[in-house]
């Protein structure tokens, strides 16, 4: 029984790993999706923390385990070579070095990457563009910040934006500012882009803003 646990361990750890590195493959990345949605789902059931990379290998390794466990039980030639010290041995190793790549961030797709940079630009962007200054001087920040952006000025009472974590709304008259960047940072299937939106008063200062990452998923 202890063999076959480990026999099924030994599978569960090298699927997960494999389909995990198979995330970067263009022409495999779909099937490798659909085959780890399961684990997926049940991280995203039970742990609250959305899209953790750790939780979303483990679920699936205890998915893949469960699935080789029960082939193994199930099948007297399958549980032969699962009883075999020697095959558990063997395979220690390659699955030992799967394991360890789907652990390197470059090269498992699931793990997220440029997330430091992205909330750093975020970050830089409220500090450079505070509420208060003038629309002219918002206007030089952006293009030194290679920012593209569109203006336009209201002519009625609109809401600008309307978002879960934000509201913004326009008087007439007031100026509204729209630019977006595009980013690296990205978490598995999702990238990132920062929306930048200025809302300036008919004294074109600063009065509302929103800087915000937003994901973009396929």
């Amino acid at each position: 029984m202890l063999r076959r646990i480990i026999f099924a361990g030994l599978c569960g750890a090298g699927i997960t790993s494999l389909l995990s590195l198979a995330l970067q493959l263009s022409y495999v990345d779909s099937l490798a999706f659909l085959l780890l949605y399961p684990g997926g789902l049940i991280q995203a059931i039970l742990v609250k923390k959305a899209d953790s990379p750790e939780a979303i290998l483990l679920a699936n390794f205890l998915v893949y385990w469960a699935v080789a466990f029960v082939i193994t039980s199930s099948s007297s030639k399958v549980q032969r070579t699962a009883e075999s010290g020697r095959v558990n041995l063997w395979l220690t190793f390659p699955v030992g070095v799967l394991v360890c790549l789907a652990c390197i961030p470059t090269l498992d797709p699931l793990w997220p990457t440029g997330m430091t940079q992205l909330a750093t630009r975020e970050a830089q962007l409220h500090e450079i563009l505070p509420v208060g200054m003038d629309l002219e001087e918002a206007r030089r920040v952006l293009r030194l910040q290679g920012i593209p952006f569109a203006e336009q000025v209201e002519e009625s009472d609109t809401v600008v934006l309307t978002r879960p974590e934000a509201s913004i709304g326009a008087t007439s008259g007031d100026s509204v500012v729209v630019g977006q960047i595009q980013t690296n940072a990205g978490q598995f299937p999702c990238g990132y882009r920062i929306d930048v939106v200025l809302v300036f008063g008919k004294q074109e200062k600063l009065k509302e803003r929103y800087i915000h990452r937003v994901p973009i998923c396929p």
